[in-house]
């Protein structure tokens, strides 16, 4: 009967408005595990990190190199480890979106794939303002994040570009890199990374194009209308017609 009631409800509210309170809470969800990991766990690593200095000097001191060496090794690891949960942090937030821009959110995880994945990720625009909503930054840059991971973790990309252009009236985001490409089983069983990118793409008035690249890889581009904007998509047609055959 329960679960009946939430079938209901769910036929009552419509199914996406679900889906948009579902991402909500996977969104909110992300941020707090990225919180409670940069200051929870990296504060208990530092100060491990910090007494496993103090032992060392002290070992040194006693003349005890074998030892000595032994806790440098600790601290070096820990501080290693510190970084590394310091990036997965990052990579579960927003990034680069406290009062900034799409193009500098874009810019940081650019930055931020390269120094975690050892890959190389760049990031390129055309300078025109976007005047986006915050939720419709969220959702673009969430869309770069979900299909740099899919170039890494399916694809096995180590070159990974991320274009954004603003028409007139309309933006492109793509995002290209040189792996192997998506599966077709991973493409046909329809993970959930995909669905999610084409509900966020569908939230911001916009649409999601996968496709492989003529020259090998995959291309992940979403078109979305900017503020003020009629329904001329023109910009954004010929935009992906390029993204396509780079």
């Amino acid at each position: 009967m329960e679960l009946q009631r939430i079938d209901d409800k769910m036929c009552d509210v419509g199914p996406h408005i679900w889906q948009r309170k579902i991402l909500e809470i996977v969104d909110s969800e992300k941020q707090r595990l990225g919180r409670e990991l940069h200051d929870g766990l990296c504060q208990t690593l530092a100060g491990i990190a910090a007494l496993s200095s103090v032992l060392a000097r002290s070992l040194a001191a006693c003349a005890e190199p074998g030892p000595a060496a032994a806790a440098e090794e600790i601290v070096s690891l820990l501080n290693e480890a510190i970084g590394e949960v310091r990036d997965l942090a990052q990579g579960l937030g927003p990034i680069g979106l406290s009062g900034a821009g799409l193009p500098d959110g874009l810019e940081t995880l650019a930055r931020n794939v390269s120094h975690m994945h050892r890959a190389c990720c760049t990031f390129t625009w055309d300078g025109r303002p976007t005047n986006l909503r915050p939720e419709s930054k969220s959702h673009l840059l969430r869309i770069a994040q979900e299909a740099a991971r899919n170039a890494l973790a399916h694809g096995r990309a180590d070159q990974i570009d991320i274009c954004l252009e603003c028409a007139a009236a309309s933006g492109l985001l793509s995002i290209r890199d040189n792996g192997v490409g998506l599966s077709d089983d991973y493409r046909n069983r329809g993970g959930i990374g995909l669905h999610t990118m084409e509900y966020r793409a569908g939230a911001v008035g916009g649409c999601l194009t996968v496709a492989r690249r003529h020259n090998g890889g995959t291309l992940v581009a979403c078109s979305f209308p900017l503020p003020l904007a009629d329904d001329n998509h023109k910009g954004v047609r010929d935009g992906l017609g390029r993204a396509a055959s780079a």
